[in-house]
């Protein structure tokens, strides 16, 4: 549609207007309906180009082999908005000018009286089927962005976050039986005490005690010993959280996270901020993850975790993965983008 409005807009340029007069015949609207179709075809090509080059950011981001650094990434998110808003504006004038074009065209011979019509007959019969095609297509693409954007956004969002809060159960389920028992809990011990050791903060292991009291607080909501559903657990999770604002959610669910990792790391630790490298970060993930696809955590290491990336940091990644519904913020999406990876031929449950 873009170089065709262009085109023809450009070919027959000032032969079809409509000119508006008042009662003493004096002109007071010249509506230039070729000027109309060349912004249309303009705006349709300016918005092509910047989803080309929106996708060729993405596709070059995708393939970086260095890491950001922590101190750019608000600068990055600050484009990232600007982007968006161009985008969201390319859009909103495309829709605004198809509208008014198919306005123009389909009621060119309907008008009121004290008007002219000027117009040749090839580019009337080119614009008018153009449009019907155009609205065949742009009308229900609009509806669904419009859905979507007033329906559908939060049901995203709650569908991220209960995915995102069952793959924090399945990181506690060592099983993957479906059922987080006291089995799991001894399994998932081990696996934490094999991190505190990989992490070499804390010199002796937590209590045991104390390690029972985190899950009999946090997890066994059941009761103190009762198994519990990993289908339960996220419910339960779900309603703790409630629906409030992210900061809200992430006030509650820190203390959990923060306790979680007293297993293996101390707080005077993680205020040194000591810089965790590559290996250390593959070998957390391949320990507490169970995965032995080693390329897989490289790649998030490179792609989503910013440099310098300490301990503390991995710590407030874990509380926005399980308080950020936002499945379009970096921030919400760094754990999740390494939990969820699964190899080829299986996919992950809504």
């Amino acid at each position: 549609f873009s170089l065709s409005y262009i085109a023809y807009g450009l070919k027959y340029s000032g032969s079809c207007s409509v000119k508006k007069y008042n009662k003493k015949g004096k002109m007071i609207d010249n509506n230039d309906i070729t000027g109309l179709m060349q912004a249309e075809g303009g705006v349709l090509c300016a918005t092509v180009l910047f989803v080309l080059m929106v996708r060729l950011l993405i596709l070059r981001d995708n393939r970086r082999t260095q890491r950001k650094l922590k101190i750019d990434l608000e600068g990055q998110k600050k484009c990232g908005g600007y982007l968006f808003f161009i985008g969201m504006g390319l859009y909103i004038a495309n829709f605004g000018l198809c509208i008014g074009g198919a306005t123009n065209i389909m009621n060119l011979y309907t008008q009121e009286t004290n008007t002219t019509v000027r117009c040749d007959s090839e580019f009337y019969d080119f614009y008018y089927h153009a449009k019907i095609g155009e609205l065949v297509v742009l009308m229900p693409y609009a509806a669904y962005i419009i859905f979507s954007l007033v329906f559908m956004m939060s049901i995203q969002k709650q569908w991220f976050i209960r995915r995102k809060l069952r793959r924090w159960a399945k990181l506690l389920d060592a099983d993957q039986d479906g059922v987080i028992s006291q089995d799991d809990m001894m399994k998932t011990n081990e696996k934490l005490e094999r991190l505190r050791k990989l992490v070499g903060a804390r010199q002796m292991a937590l209590s045991a005690s104390k390690q029972k009291k985190w899950w009999d607080d946090n997890v066994f909501k059941r009761g103190p010993g009762k198994d519990i559903h990993v289908e339960e657990y996220v419910t339960f999770m779900e309603g703790t959280l409630g629906t409030g604002p992210p900061h809200d959610r992430a006030n509650k669910i820190r203390p959990v996270v923060k306790k979680w990792f007293d297993f293996f790391t101390t707080e005077e630790y993680m205020k040194k901020k000591l810089i965790l490298g590559e290996e250390d970060f593959v070998k957390f993930w391949t320990i507490l993850d169970k995965g032995d696809d080693e390329s897989h955590y490289k790649r998030m290491y490179i792609k989503h975790f910013p440099s310098p990336l300490s301990m503390g940091d991995i710590m407030e990644d874990f509380v926005a993965f399980l308080s950020h519904p936002d499945f379009f913020d970096e921030y919400s999406n760094r754990v999740f983008n390494v939990v969820k990876h699964r190899p080829e031929g299986t996919c992950c449950k809504l």
